[in-house]
């Protein structure tokens, strides 16, 4: 079966087995679902729904801590499969879909940069090279399942401009980092969220943050990973 009609034909065959004196409100709600179900097909219910998901992860470890062949395929952490393996009908009727550990790591960034990076580096300039000067220290938050990553930057007329500065906040593991990296933060990771930091020793050193992290970890209970 195509994946285009596979939702389609679901709908269809559960009509058809309806029960006499079933609620009309079921009968209802199967028409709507019939006429959206020509739409759907599993690349679309994966865009809509799983990508937003808690589980969901755009590569993962095929073996448990084999960090150096890593399968780029969508993953759902809830099923424990390869999201191309899974149907259809699987993936939209899937009730695991959650937001909630994504928000919660969302906020504790949100924390981290409002309570401590913010007034901490108030006073700290950070040199862009290709413009031959410095400029106040201003921050960017982006957030994919598993993961919320602040960006050091500064603000210019055009909008945000990103430096070689990354902290990021895993909730697990994330193979995207590379097999050297992956096998400290998993060790990292056993006790909750961590901090990873991707940024050279020397851009640190010039901006002078590295006693600020270590502050900021041992304020939060979190361990703290340097690439």
């Amino acid at each position: 079966m195509d994946s285009m009609n596979e939702l389609l034909s679901a709908v269809r065959e559960a009509r058809k087995n309806l029960r006499e004196g079933t609620d009309f409100r079921v009968a209802d709600a199967l028409s709507v679902f019939e006429g959206i179900a020509p739409f759907l097909d599993r690349e679309t219910v994966i865009g809509l729904k799983c990508k937003r998901c808690d589980n969901y992860a755009s590569a993962f470890f095929p073996l448990t801590r084999d960090f150096w062949a890593v399968d780029s395929n969508e993953y759902c952490h809830g099923k424990s499969a390869s999201l191309k393996n899974l149907t259809a009908v699987k993936v939209a009727g899937c009730i695991e879909y959650s937001q909630k550990a994504q928000e919660e790591l969302m906020a504790l960034a949100s924390a981290m940069l409002e309570e401590d990076l913010q007034p901490a580096l108030a006073e700290r300039k950070l040199y862009n090279r290709s413009k031959f000067a410095s400029y106040s220290v201003a921050f960017q938050l982006s957030s994919t399942p598993g993961k919320v990553c602040i960006e050091f930057g500064h603000r210019t007329k055009e909008g945000f401009e990103g430096s070689d500065i990354k902290l990021y906040i895993l909730r697990r593991l994330d193979p995207g980092f590379g097999a050297l990296a992956s096998q400290k933060i998993a060790e990292a990771i056993k006790n909750g969220p961590v901090i990873v930091v991707n940024a050279s020793l020397q851009v640190r050193r010039q901006l002078d943050i590295d006693y600020v992290l270590e502050w900021i970890a041992r304020k939060r209970n979190m361990d703290i990973v340097y690439l």
